[in-house]
């Protein structure tokens, strides 16, 4: 059994005074409201598929006199009795879903009915129905009671409906289905009653809220842990762009307690990083115990520089959904990479060129993970399109540009249809058109690192110009990102922190 966390409040009644126990007995109540919102909310992690009948009505046929011939016609056929059914289905859960994660096929069925007519309408994102259109226009699900969902990527949030119309005289919906679960299990679900999205979880939320506003009120329970250790000062951050997102947050958490320092982040990338730390140190090393570089990887050539691992960073190849693709091996990533494959039909995908978006040049670690855990140390092929849609040369074989950080290459991914890049799987999850693909039949997700079912990935370094000095503000805030506090963060950003590794995987 997976053990998901522990929320511990320690409440010191002493000294409370004339506050009678009737008070006490409310005040933990108020507790046990809030945390079990909270871990409900944040900690017991479900794949939760939501489904809401918005429409479920016959389809009224009156002819008001015989001169008026009124029926429902579909591909020249009158429909018997029709009807209309418009279902609401949301990922309303604390995980993405994958393809693989639907254990049993998710279907609805509708008794004594058949289905006549079937569309896929208001979808978020947009991407997400043309898939599903695609998909269901591929069955033939006419003139049968059951609509079968096809396994396909539903982030977190994404939502779309299904409008049909059906012949017969029953009523009513029915699901059936199976998600593989998450920490606390998952299921299809029915609402029935249409609420705004989030409306109870927000409502719930909000009053756990006042609750624990009470309380704080009544007890004053301070349960924020501040950095162990405040320096003053300045830092510079430099290198990596994979975790910039992340250094930003550790930074602001760091400084709202410690507010004599000022720490700026300047990524460019790792290699790069890393360069400018080890030349500012051999120029002027007072100068340089103010920098920290991030790598994602050890550094090379650089003998003076000390670097302390920090978590690994589990990167993904990302695919637009448009290529309806979200399975690759590395034999197929290395022939679409050295230009052998170049349209998704060739891998029972869509007829759509490969768009490959790639990080510009070599100081970006990103970049050079993938060339030696996925291209087995191959080099990628030259530039032929400057924009990423359109190739300069339309005689070139293959389709490929080159970006300069992270969050541009998953923003064009997600934007351009057929289009494939890698990047760091935490800031994917935020690109609701794009698809963290498997690789070699494994997931990429931080428990398969820990198992090595999944290689590609890298620890993140740390890198100071020496032995940072004991009271230097480099010293405190290394110590604050290897913390029990900063463990957190790097976990929701979908680092592994090394401190929860065997010790041979961060070195």
């Amino acid at each position: 059994m997976t053990e998901v966390g522990h929320l511990v409040l320690a409440l010191d009644f002493s000294g409370l005074g004339d506050i009678n126990l009737e008070t006490v007995i409310a005040g933990i109540a108020l507790v046990g409201t809030a945390i079990a919102w909270l871990v409900d909310r944040y900690f017991l992690r479900r794949k939760r598929l939501v489904y809401r009948v918005q429409v479920d009505a016959p389809i009224g046929v009156y002819p008001s006199s015989h001169m008026v011939d009124v029926e429902v016609r579909h591909q020249d056929e009158v429909v018997e009795d029709p009807s209309v059914v418009l279902l609401r289905v949301d990922n309303a859960g604390g995980m993405d879903i994958e393809p693989h994660h639907v254990h049993e096929k998710v279907s609805f069925a509708f008794p004594d009915r058949k289905i006549v007519g079937l569309e896929v309408t208001e979808a978020t994102p947009e991407a997400l129905g043309r898939i599903l259109q695609r998909r269901l226009d591929t069955e033939n699900f006419v003139d049968t009671g059951k609509l079968i969902v096809p396994r396909i990527a539903i982030n977190r949030g994404d939502s779309f409906k299904f409008l049909l119309v059906l012949s017969g005289r029953g009523e009513g919906v029915t699901h059936s289905g199976y998600l593989a679960g998450g920490s606390a299990g998952g299921g299809v679900y029915h609402e029935p009653r249409p609420r705004g999205p989030g409306r109870r979880t927000l409502m719930f939320g909000a009053v756990a809220s006042v609750l624990v506003g009470a309380l704080v009120a009544l007890f004053l329970v301070d349960v924020f842990q501040p950095p162990d250790n405040c320096a003053s000062g300045q830092l510079r951050i430099v290198g990596s762009t994979a975790v910039e997102p992340t250094i930003k947050e550790l930074r602001s958490a760091y400084a709202a307690e410690c507010t004599q320092a000022d720490i700026t982040i300047a990524t460019t990338g790792s290699r790069s990083g890393v360069r400018s730390l080890d030349e500012t140190g051999k120029k002027d090393a007072a100068s340089a115990e103010s920098v920290i570089a991030m790598s994602d990887g050890p550094a090379e050539n650089a003998p003076d520089l000390r670097g302390r691992p920090i978590a690994v960073v589990v990167f993904a190849v990302v695919v637009n959904r448009s290529a309806e693709i979200d399975a690759l091996t590395t034999h197929q990533l290395r022939a679409i990479y050295a230009g052998r494959l170049t349209n998704w039909k060739q891998l029972g995908g869509r007829d759509l060129p490969i768009r490959m978006i790639s990080r510009v040049g070599p100081d970006s670690g990103s970049r050079r993970t993938f060339r030696e855990k996925v291209l087995a140390g191959d080099q990628e092929l030259g530039i032929t399109s400057d924009d990423c849609r359109t190739k300069d040369d339309p005689a070139a074989r293959q389709h490929r540009c080159e970006v300069g950080t992270t969050e541009e290459l998953l923003s064009r991914v997600d934007d351009i249809e057929g289009a494939i890049g890698y990047a760091e799987l935490g800031g994917s999850r935020k690109y609701p058109g794009l698809t963290a693909a498997e690789i070699d039949g494994v997931v990429p997700q931080a428990a398969r690192v820990a198992d090595t079912t999944y290689r590609f990935w890298e620890v993140e370094y740390a890198y100071t110009y020496g032995a940072p000095e004991p009271d230097s503000l480099a010293a405190a805030f290394l110590e604050y990102a290897g913390s029990a506090q900063a463990r957190a963060v790097l976990v929701r950003d979908g680092l592994v922190p090394c401190a929860e590794l065997p010790g041979s995987l961060c070195g």
